[in-house]
């Protein structure tokens, strides 16, 4: 068979109240669309029902596959499921539903005009971010404040879960990705600079999930040291595969 055009990548820990839903969501709207498609989902270890849901459901719907791996973190997840696309495209998508799926339409006609990766942003200029707690966006502002003075100057959101790679970029990127959690966002836009993609930060429509697996003390902190380690990375040449396949 050959290569679809579209890899859609969810990453999914315990997420046994809403993946069914979001995967209906997904490939509802892939149905209608005039390419070929396939949907990954990978199981960070979930201690829930969400890996049997999905190889259930998955038995039943073509094109949608279930990949399983112990618990490490969502950077990782989306990592496996990156290496693990097909298609000429690869897009991350979180597992609430956070942003309307309908949005994708937007990711790919940007994409088109010939960008390397194109990132959701919930901060730029034409962006809706509904019902997020005001604690949660001063703690993103000031994350971002840092990571562009340390690691990825000129993003205003590093941390959207959408964003959509070309193959190429995605097998680079992630193949040479060290970090395991929250902080890989970070990591993958600080080697995409390095590498010189070409990367556009478009605005979406966002809602905040009460259910968000972010944990704002514990997962900021973890962030931070990171977007650290990816400097130290950096410095100690950690990234050298890449910057061979750049020359």
């Amino acid at each position: 068979m050959p290569s679809p055009h579209l890899s859609v990548v969810i990453p999914a820990f315990n997420e046994a109240t809403r993946i069914i839903p979001t995967l209906e969501d997904v490939v509802e709207h892939l149905h209608d669309r005039p390419y070929t498609w396939e949907v990954i989902v990978v199981d960070d270890g979930s201690s829930d029902a969400t890996g049997r849901l999905v190889a259930d459901w998955s038995a039943a719907h073509p094109g949608v596959r279930l990949v399983t791996m112990p618990h490490k973190g969502k950077g990782w997840a989306v990592r496996q499921g990156m290496l693990e696309a097909e298609g000429e495209y690869a897009f991350m998508c979180d597992a609430d539903s956070a942003m309307p799926i309908r949005w994708l339409d937007n990711f790919l006609v940007e994409m088109d005009s010939g960008y390397d990766i194109v990132i959701g942003s919930r901060e730029i200029a034409g962006a809706m971010r509904m019902n997020e707690p005001v604690y949660r966006h001063v703690m993103g502002r000031v994350f971002n404040w840092i990571v562009r003075l340390l690691a990825v100057r000129g993003v205003k959101d590093t941390q959207c879960g959408y964003k959509l790679f070309k193959r190429e970029a995605a097998l680079d990127l992630f193949s040479v990705q060290r970090s395991v959690g929250f902080g890989f966002d970070v990591e993958i836009l600080y080697l995409a600079r390095k590498k010189g993609l070409d990367v556009l930060e478009m605005p979406i429509e966002w809602y905040h999930r009460q259910s968000s697996k972010v944990r704002p003390g514990t997962d900021a902190f973890l962030m931070m040291r990171d977007t650290l380690l990816v400097r130290w990375n950096d410095m100690r040449g950690a990234y050298s595969e890449l910057s061979r396949r750049s020359s």
